[in-house]
């Protein structure tokens, strides 16, 4: 079996990379040369590079595509939003009008919701958003119209707040560990908000049963179902990093209000994906601060 994979040397793509199964054929569209292993051939190209590309791909034939690729982030914007939505459609109909490409696994979005509190749940409609997420909805809209049409498979994966080594350095986490391992109080705006947060191996994990097992067309969340308020995240790091709690008791006593509280209702993904999150919040963040990538 070929597999085609885009967005490899992401955050996401890296974890990805490290549990691919050996016994399939796999090949990377990237601009840089990468040496992955894992039976995994670099394609060294850009994704708008279409003409020449295609040649490459088509003469690969993939039997699968797990797309991950999404340049440009963290810029919400149009211009970007756009870009990507137009690279992902062309890419989706290509493989499957003339590479005979049968099933399409991508990354979606918590941010598809468009709310601020309560459960996300996979057949509820969603709300308004950004550029991004009109994008991110419509390249989804466009995967699940051509499933029906052409009689694919395409599994969309919605992505909760992914954490874990090798996310950016403005990300949550790191910020805080880097802040309080220094002995300063973090600047948090919104102590109280709570997030859906899923370390980045588990997410990952959720790809191998929804592009390699037998699973119906649709959504599934890909979070650990319940909500952590930023204060928490604070006290977690900062008994970790100087085994005190000075600070994330002044967050959690902040009288700026909670706007956001929002999860995932995980349990399509439970039972059909046969997945859930194993690493508690304490478990992910103390394997992020031994990694090497954690510098004080």
């Amino acid at each position: 079996m070929k597999v085609l994979l885009t967005g490899l040397s992401g955050f996401l793509g890296k974890s990805l990379c490290r549990q691919l199964p050996d016994r399939y054929q796999y090949f990377a569209v990237t601009r840089r040369k990468h040496d992955w292993g894992k039976n995994i051939q670099v394609l060294q190209y850009d994704l708008d590079d279409t003409s020449e590309l295609k040649d490459a791909v088509q003469r690969i034939r993939p039997d699968i595509c797990i797309h991950l690729a999404w340049e440009g982030l963290p810029d919400y914007g149009l211009a970007v939003s756009r870009k990507n939505l137009i690279t992902g459609t062309e890419l989706f109909r290509f493989l499957v009008n003339d590479c005979d490409c049968r099933k399409i696994v991508s990354a979606g979005s918590c941010l598809e919701y468009g709310i601020d509190s309560g459960s996300c749940r996979e057949d509820e409609a969603v709300g308004m958003g950004s550029y991004f997420v009109w994008a991110k909805r419509a390249l989804c809209d466009f995967g699940l119209t051509l499933a029906r049409e052409e009689k694919i498979d395409f599994v969309w994966l919605r992505f909760f707040y992914l954490y874990g080594p090798g996310q950016r350095e403005s990300s949550l986490i790191p910020y805080l560990a880097r802040t309080l391992a220094r002995g300063e109080c973090p600047e948090i705006r919104t102590p109280l908000n709570a997030n859906d947060f899923v370390y980045i191996d588990d997410a990952a994990s959720a790809m191998i049963p929804a592009a390699f097992q037998s699973v119906p067309t649709g959504i599934y969340n890909v979070g650990s179902g319940v909500s952590v308020p930023v204060w928490r995240i604070c006290e977690i790091t900062e008994r970790s990093v100087s085994r005190g709690t000075a600070y994330y008791n002044i967050l959690k006593n902040s009288s700026s209000p909670q706007n956001v509280n929002f999860w995932a209702d995980t349990n399509k993904s439970r039972t059909t994906l046969g997945w859930s999150a194993e690493k508690t919040l304490e478990q992910g963040i103390r394997e992020y601060l031994n990694q090497e990538e954690f510098q004080p």
